[in-house]
C-alpha cells in the first residue's frame, strides 16, 4: 500500500495581484513556493510518490523545476482544470489509475508550504486507523453571523475548528466522491472534506499547527516568508 501526496497548483492567484507569475511560482528565499511545499513530501520517508496538477501553460516550466530541485518522487504531472475541484480530480484519476483504490492520498495545496513532516505522519496514521484525516486548527476568534448590516448571531467558538490541508483519504473512496460530484453537476466545491461530508462519509480530525497557512493574498506571502526566516534562523543559530 502506497502513500501519495496529491498537490494541486492549478490556480492563477488572482487575489495576489501579482503581475509576474502565479503565486505558486513566486519565490521565497530563492525557491518557488511550490518547491518549498513539494520538498516536505520529497523528504518524508513514508511518502512513495507525488502527483501535481499544474496550470497547462506552466507545465514545461514546472517540469524544469522538478529536475532542477531533484524532486524525483514527482511521478505524475497533470494539467489542472478550470476549478480547484477539477484540478484535484485530474490528479486523483492519475494516481488511482496506477496505484489502485487502496493507496493513502494526502490532498494538499501547492501554496501551503509550511506543512511539516510531523503533520504528514499524523495524516497517514489517521487514514490507516480511521479512513480519513482532515487537518484542522482550533478557532481562536469569535464567529458571528451577518444579518443585514448587523450581527444576527454570535456562535460559541468552543466546538469550532478551521479545516486546512492536507485532507487525506483512501484513494478509491475519494475519487468515487469526486466522480459522483461531477455526475451531480458539481464542479466547484471548496475542498475534499466538503464533498466527503456531503456524500455521507464520517471524517476524522487531525490537529495541525497554526503556521500551516495558505498563501492567498500578499499579506499571506509576507507572513509565510517571515515564518520561513525564523525557521532558518533557528536551524542556523539555535535561536
Amino acid at each position: 500500500m502506497s502513500n501519495i501526496a496529491v498537490v494541486f497548483a492549478g490556480g492563477v492567484g488572482s487575489r495576489m495581484k501579482s503581475s509576474t507569475r502565479p503565486k505558486q511560482f513566486l519565490e521565497i528565499h530563492g525557491r518557488p513556493v511550490i518547491v518549498h511545499t513539494l520538498e516536505v513530501f520529497q523528504q518524508h520517508p513514508e511518502i512513495d510518490g507525488i502527483a501535481v496538477s499544474i496550470l497547462p501553460e506552466w507545465h514545461e516550466y514546472f517540469e524544469r523545476l522538478v529536475v532542477r530541485y531533484e524532486l524525483d518522487k514527482v511521478r505524475w504531472i497533470v494539467d489542472g482544470g478550470s476549478t480547484g475541484q477539477e484540478s484535484r480530480h485530474n490528479a486523483l484519476r492519475a494516481v488511482v489509475a496506477d496505484e489502485g483504490a487502496d493507496a493513502v492520498v494526502l490532498v494538499h495545496d501547492g501554496v501551503r508550504p509550511l506543512i511539516d513532516a510531523e503533520l504528514v505522519t499524523k495524516n497517514i496514521a489517521a487514514v490507516q486507523k480511521y479512513g480519513s484525516a482532515i487537518t484542522c486548527t482550533k478557532m481562536t476568534e469569535t464567529v458571528v453571523v451577518e444579518r443585514g448590516s448587523g450581527i444576527g448571531e454570535v456562535i460559541p467558538r468552543d466546538p469550532l475548528w478551521t479545516a486546512q490541508a492536507p485532507q487525506s483519504f483512501r484513494s478509491g473512496e475519494i475519487l468515487g466522491v469526486y466522480d459522483k460530484a461531477v455526475a451531480d453537476g458539481e464542479h466547484d466545491s471548496i475542498d475534499s472534506c466538503s464533498l466527503m461530508r456531503h456524500y455521507g462519509h464520517d471524517l476524522h480530525r487531525v490537529e495541525g499547527p497554526r503556521t500551516n497557512i495558505k498563501i492567498t493574498t500578499a499579506s499571506d506571502y509576507y507572513i509565510c516568508r517571515t515564518f520561513m526566516t525564523l525557521a532558518e534562523d533557528r536551524e542556523a543559530f539555535g535561536a
